[in-house]
């Protein structure tokens, strides 16, 4: 079995595309704690902490770090439709690996390092990947918890709409109101708890 040191070092003799890669690299390894709480994936999408080093060749960024992303799920009407989107912001976005030295010699937590090759995958490598199970909020069915979490979101949107229409009626502006109760009455319809 390889450990994360023997990964790190032999992708850093590989042709990085950018050239400062293989100095955080070899700063990396030589952070005994930080190699501990390093996990390797097949791609960063949804978790947070994440950092890729590409090879050269690889179509798409050389280096990324990102710190502190969350990902967050807003619910919109868009021509009388819900609409569900997911958003990912992030505190710290970095391009330069030597700025993500420096960064990365004060950070703490687990660190998702995804390094993206041009060609075959190594075996070394593909034995260190792993997948990680999202963080269920609870030991709720799969599912269940994402179906709650919806009929809160339109439960809020409900409780906001229905402000816009007290406001719309006190103001008397019926375009707005007009607007507001259809898609108030929509959202009613959707929602599982009653919301009059």
């Amino acid at each position: 079995m390889y450990t994360t040191e023997y990964v790190v070092r032999q992708f850093s003799k590989t042709p990085l595309k950018h050239r400062m890669s293989r100095y955080l690299l070899e700063k990396i390894l030589k952070d005994e704690d930080l190699l501990q709480r390093i996990e390797f994936v097949a791609a960063r999408d949804h978790l947070p902490n994440t950092m890729l080093v590409a090879q050269t060749g690889y179509e798409g960024p050389g280096f990324e770090l990102e710190l502190g992303a969350v990902e967050t799920e807003h619910i919109t009407i868009v021509n009388d439709r819900l609409v569900k989107e997911k958003r990912k912001n992030c505190k710290m976005w970095i391009r330069d690996p030597v700025e993500a030295a420096e960064v990365l010699a004060n950070f703490k937590g687990k660190l998702h390092v995804q390094f993206a090759f041009t060609g075959p995958i190594p075996h070394w490598y593909q034995e260190k990947v792993v997948t990680p199970k999202p963080e269920s909020d609870s030991d709720l069915v799969p599912g269940f918890a994402a179906f709650i979490r919806d009929q809160i979101g339109l439960a809020l949107l409900g409780i906001t709409l229905k402000h816009e229409i007290d406001e719309a009626l006190r103001t008397r502006n019926e375009e707005l109101f007009r607007e507001k109760a259809a898609l108030y009455k929509q959202v009613c319809r959707s929602c599982f708890w009653q919301l009059s």
